[in-house]
């Protein structure tokens, strides 16, 4: 998406048309409605459930890889390949996890965004708030997921993930929908 930037005072009336522009994008449809609705062409799913998610790289600016002792200056850069439930590799995946405040009952809020590309040929970005306690005691998180290249641009969903051994082997799932 280009980027619109305006001098002085109609900054903030660029700022609001990008913002409106982005919700428009982002919001799904009602429903299936009139005769042959784009929304019931199957051809528009991306559905992956039961995949095994597992390390190929991590830094972190923390040395405790357990992810017992968060900080607020915790930064990490992780690889993983996604496979499906026959070993087969479905893709790879390449993200960034930064600590971004102490949660009301002490747990830490992160931001975990990444980059997916799947052998398909579908590249998916996705992004959201994590809750690093939940996470490391083995509860699935789920963040917002969009197709940005390939068969199913423009998808929308989410991505799921529940750790099966704390930053080395996870659960996921990615359910996308155009």
């Amino acid at each position: 998406m280009a980027s619109i930037s305006l001098p002085g005072p109609l900054a903030p009336v660029a700022a609001a048309l990008r913002g409106r522009l982005l919700a428009w994008l982002a919001v799904p449809p009602l429903g299936p409605t009139g005769p042959n609705p784009p929304v019931g062409d199957p051809a528009n799913l991306l559905h992956l459930t039961d995949l095994a998610e597992t390390l190929i790289s991590y830094e972190s600016t923390n040395s405790d890889f357990s992810g017992a002792t968060p900080t607020l200056d915790d930064l990490a850069h992780v690889r993983y390949e996604l496979r499906d439930q026959q070993g087969a590799l479905v893709g790879t995946t390449k993200g960034i996890g930064r600590m971004l405040r102490k949660g009301p009952e002490g747990n830490f809020l992160g931001y975990f965004s990444e980059e997916i590309r799947l052998i398909d040929g579908n590249v998916i970005r996705t992004g959201g708030i994590v809750d690093d306690a939940r996470l490391t005691l083995g509860e699935q998180q789920t963040i917002k997921a969009v197709a940005v290249a390939g068969p199913l641009r423009g998808a929308t969903g989410f991505r799921q993930f529940r750790p099966v051994e704390t930053h080395k082997a996870y659960a996921s799932a990615i359910v996308l929908y155009r």
